[in-house]
C-alpha cells in the first residue's frame, strides 16, 4: 500500500470513529444502559473465571509440596450394603496399628477432632465458637504442608499437656491474654489445661485457612478426657514422590468399586489398601469399608468442578449478552430513524452504502467495547476480592479477557447488522426530504 493510500485510510477510519463517538454521546442514556447490560454479562464471565483461578491457586498450594498427600477415613457406606447402614469407624487402635505398620517413606499422622462444643477458654474468657480442637499423633502439620512461625510443630517432642494454635487463635490470645506473647499462655480445653508451645504461620492454602482457627493437642493427653479410643480417627500420609514413583503398579483390593492399583501411585495405594484390609479383617473379595483419598485425585475432581462452573458462567454471560444485543439492536434502529436526514446528506456528499454500514457498525462495536472494558475490570476486581479474602495470589484470566473482547465485538456486529443494512438501503432523495 502506498503512503498516500495509507494516510487516506487512517484519516477515513479516524473520521468514522470520531463520528460514531459523537453520536454515542448524543444518546447518553440509551448508550449507558446498553453498556451496563454488556458490562453485566462480561463481569459474570470474567469474575467467575477469576474467582475459579484464585481457588485453583489456593488448592494447588494445598496439594503441592514434597509428596503426595493421602488420607484414610471410614467410608460413609459399604457398596452394596443395606441402605442407611453405616460403616464402623476407624478406631484409635486400628489407626495407630496402621501408622506403626506402614513402612512407606514420608510423614504420617493419626488424628481426630474433639467433639464440637468443647469449651476452649483463656482464663475465664471463652474463645470464639469457630475454634476447633484437633488431637493428633505424628507430624500432622508436615503431612499437610503447614509450618509454624513461632515455637514447635506437631512432630518430635509434641506431647504431654502442650498445644499449638492457628494464626486466628493466636490473634485472639494476643488481644485477650495478659501478655501479647502467645507462647507460654495456658488454654483450658474441656476442663484440662494446655500450654501453648507453637503458633502456625498464616498460609495461602486451603488447609492453612482451615487450620487458622484450630488448636492442636496430643492424642495421648486427650484420651479418656476429651476423646475415646472407640471414636472415629483418620490417617494422613505425605508419601514421598520418589517412593511413589518406584512403588510400581499392582492390583489391590477394590476401593468402592475401583481397583486400588488404578491411577497414579498405584503401587502405594495398593500397599495401603492391603494393609488396611488386614487391619480391618476384611477378606480378599470384600469391598473396602474405608476410603483412600489421594491429593492428586481430589485436585482433578476440583479441576472438573471448576470447568463446570466456567461453563455455567459462560451460559449466564451469553444469555446476558443476548439481552444486550437485543437492546443494542433496538437502540440502533431508533438511531437510524432519528438520523434519516443525516444519512441522506452523507449519501448526497458521496458516501456509499458500505460507508453508511461501517459507520453504524463501528458505533455499535464502540458501545460493546466500552461495556466489555468496564465488565472486565469489574470482574477482575470481584474475582480477586475472593482471593484477597482467602489470602491467595491475585489472578487475571487473560484467555477469558481476550475471549470477552472477541465476544463483545461479535455481539456489536450482529446487533447492528439489521439497522446498518436498513440505513444503507435508504434512498438519498427520500432521506433528504425527511424532517
Amino acid at each position: 500500500m502506498k503512503a498516500k493510500d495509507l494516510k487516506g485510510s487512517i484519516s477515513y477510519w479516524a473520521d468514522v470513529i470520531t463520528s460514531a463517538a459523537s453520536n454515542i454521546t448524543h444518546s447518553k442514556l440509551r448508550s449507558a444502559l446498553t453498556i451496563a447490560i454488556v458490562a453485566l454479562g462480561i463481569t459474570c464471565l470474567v469474575g467467575t473465571q477469576t474467582a475459579i483461578d484464585c481457588l485453583a491457586g489456593l488448592l494447588s498450594s494445598a496439594f503441592s509440596g514434597g509428596g503426595e498427600r493421602i488420607s484414610i477415613t471410614a467410608a460413609k457406606a459399604v457398596s452394596g450394603s443395606v441402605s442407611g447402614k453405616k460403616n464402623p469407624v476407624i478406631n484409635y487402635l486400628e489407626a495407630s496399628q496402621f501408622a506403626s505398620s506402614y513402612s512407606g517413606a514420608g510423614e504420617k499422622s493419626v488424628y481426630t477432632y474433639v467433639p464440637p462444643g468443647t469449651a476452649v477458654r483463656l482464663g475465664a474468657t471463652a474463645l470464639g465458637p469457630q475454634t476447633t480442637v484437633l488431637a493428633c499423633e505424628g507430624d500432622w502439620l508436615a503431612c499437610n504442608g503447614l509450618g509454624v512461625s513461632l515455637g514447635r510443630g506437631t512432630g518430635g517432642r509434641f506431647m504431654g499437656d502442650e498445644c499449638i494454635v492457628g494464626s486466628s487463635v493466636a490473634r485472639q490470645l494476643s488481644r485477650r491474654g495478659s501478655s501479647r506473647q502467645v507462647l507460654g499462655q495456658s488454654l483450658h480445653i474441656g476442663g484440662k489445661s494446655y500450654v501453648v508451645v507453637g503458633q502456625l504461620q498464616q498460609q495461602s492454602s486451603l488447609l492453612g485457612a482451615i487450620a487458622d482457627n484450630t488448636v492442636f493437642i496430643p492424642i495421648g493427653s486427650a484420651l479418656g478426657s476429651l476423646i475415646s479410643e472407640s471414636g472415629s480417627y483418620s490417617i494422613d500420609l505425605a508419601v514421598s514422590k520418589n517412593a511413589k514413583a518406584s512403588a510400581g503398579s499392582g492390583e489391590g483390593p477394590k476401593l468402592g468399586g475401583r481397583a486400588a492399583g488404578e491411577g497414579d501411585g498405584a503401587g502405594t495405594v495398593a500397599e495401603i489398601s492391603a494393609l488396611m484390609h488386614r487391619i480391618r479383617r476384611l477378606g480378599p473379595g470384600e469391598n473396602a469399608d474405608y476410603e483412600i483419598i489421594e491429593g492428586s485425585a481430589a485436585e482433578r475432581e476440583i479441576g472438573r468442578l471448576g470447568g463446570s462452573l466456567s461453563g455455567i458462567a459462560l451460559i449466564i454471560g451469553l444469555l446476558t449478552l443476548i439481552g444486550a444485543a437485543v437492546a443494542l439492536t433496538n437502540i440502533m434502529l431508533i438511531c437510524v430513524s432519528e438520523r434519516t436526514r443525516e444519512v441522506g446528506i452523507r449519501r448526497a456528499l458521496g458516501a456509499t452504502r458500505a460507508d453508511i454500514r461501517k459507520a453504524y457498525i463501528v458505533e455499535a462495536v464502540i458501545i460493546c467495547q466500552a461495556g466489555c472494558i468496564a465488565g472486565t475490570l469489574l470482574g477482575i476486581i470481584c474475582g480477586n476480592a475472593l482471593g484477597l479474602y482467602l489470602h491467595t495470589d491475585s489472578s487475571i484470566p487473560w484467555d477469558w479477557v481476550l475471549a470477552s473482547q472477541a465476544i463483545s465485538i461479535a455481539v456489536g456486529i450482529a446487533a447492528c447488522a439489521l439497522p446498518a443494512r436498513r440505513a444503507a438501503a435508504m434512498n438519498p432523495v427520500t432521506a433528504l426530504r425527511s424532517e
